[in-house]
């Protein structure tokens, strides 16, 4: 008699097979990269993009994958197991031009989103939160594909992109991405992200950023376009003065305030909150004691609900678990051809969004809604692991 464990794990494998075939045809689809089409031919797309899955799925080089792919697939199979070689699999993938490979990828992420709205999570407004992705570079010269940042894992050269994801329970899919270059600016990047979701039929409600984009050109834009925002203020001169003056009593919790900056004429009009810091409440020092917001949330409406600032702010640290994730789902290289290295990152994504939907297939099946993880991360892997090496063993 199976027991209910293993009826589980039967119902987790079922729901995580029915994703990854998803995933393969909307890869085969929208991701097609030639690969010889003699009726001979060794290789065909769909090993092509099962190598692809498994790479990222396992953080792996093509060349140290690949091998290990040939050893499990033969181990597996009485007869003799053809896997493509890392390189196939690198030359392959390069023959994209870089355009071509955004192109492609950004239609496979729309797909899976189209996916994942099978199942209604983006029948209301959504909650996202954009933030940068740094891909460390150690390039001896300054690539044009690359952006400067500080220092961190001995660099100061990173391959950047914006992401933009959904942090609320049971719908955190990644939305947009788009590879950001060093002259772009954050507006525009911001801006460019949320027409993405547009032209998907996704409703951001209410959208949270670091204080990296705290500026007066970020703020114009998010108020022209209309889009509700909250983050962090950075401690310039002025926000400065301001919280001094909250602690003083000369200004109150929440007002009126504007970017003005020097070299261009528009401005950057929000509402300026300023509240306690939890477990700082005995700092001297009030920009210690204190923190401050903005938001274009409308004045009557934060006055209303001011102390749930800071909660809704809590939600966009959902975004390190989608970061987190990305980093679970993508391969290793050491190339600098932008196509390959473009493509492993929206892989990422979109094995990221793979995961997610495997989690609605389960969910629907037993009448549940989605709060949290049903098949966890290293689950879909081990079944995606197994099919993969499967059809590799004959």
């Amino acid at each position: 008699m199976r027991t209910n464990s293993s009826v589980r794990m039967a119902h987790e494998y079922d729901a995580s097979r029915e994703a990854f075939e998803r995933l393969t045809q909307i890869m085969c689809t929208e991701v097609s990269i030639p690969v010889s089409d003699r009726y001979n031919a060794t290789y065909r797309e769909k090993d092509l993009h099962h190598s692809l899955t498994l790479l990222c799925m396992e953080n792996r080089y093509a060349e140290s994958g690949m091998k290990r792919l040939a050893i499990e697939a033969s181990s597996s199979s009485s007869s003799s197991a053809r896997v493509p070689s890392g390189s196939w699999v690198r030359d392959t993938i390069s023959k994209l031009s870089e355009d071509n490979a955004i192109n492609k990828s950004e239609r496979a992420l729309d797909s899976t989103l189209r996916e994942l709205g099978r199942y209604g999570i983006f029948n209301e407004p959504v909650v996202c939160a954009m933030d940068k992705h740094q891909v460390p570079r150690y390039d001896e010269g300054m690539d044009r594909f690359l952006t400067r940042g500080r220092q961190k894992d001995g660099t100061m050269k990173f391959e950047t992109y914006a992401t933009l994801q959904c942090v609320e329970e049971g719908r955190r899919a990644q939305i947009a991405c788009t590879h950001v270059r060093i002259l772009d600016d954050n507006a525009d990047v911001i801006a460019g992200l949320l027409e993405q979701a547009r032209l998907q039929q996704i409703d951001v409600s209410f959208l949270l950023l670091d204080r990296e984009f705290f500026s007066a050109s970020v703020i114009a834009r998010l108020n022209k376009l209309g889009q509700r925002f909250l983050m962090p203020c950075k401690l310039t001169r002025g926000i400065k003065e301001a919280i001094k003056e909250y602690a003083q009593g000369r200004r109150k919790r929440v007002s009126a305030y504007s970017l003005v900056p020097s070299e261009r004429r528009e401005t950057g009009p929000f509402n300026l909150v300023i509240l306690p810091r939890k477990g700082f409440e005995n700092e001297s020092d009030p920009l210690k004691r204190y923190i401050a917001f903005a938001t274009n949330i409308p004045r009557k409406f934060v006055m209303w609900n001011v102390r749930r600032l800071p909660d809704d702010y809590r939600r966009r640290w959902g975004i390190e678990t989608g970061y987190s994730g990305i980093e679970g789902f993508r391969a290793r290289t050491t190339s600098k051809n932008h196509s390959l290295r473009l493509l492993y990152f929206y892989y990422a994504l979109i094995l990221y969004n793979a995961w997610l939907l495997a989690n609605l297939i389960i969910a629907r099946k037993f009448s549940k809604i989605l709060t949290r993880p049903i098949i966890q991360m290293q689950t879909l892997k081990a079944t995606i692991h197994t099919i993969v090496v499967a059809s590799f063993g004959g």
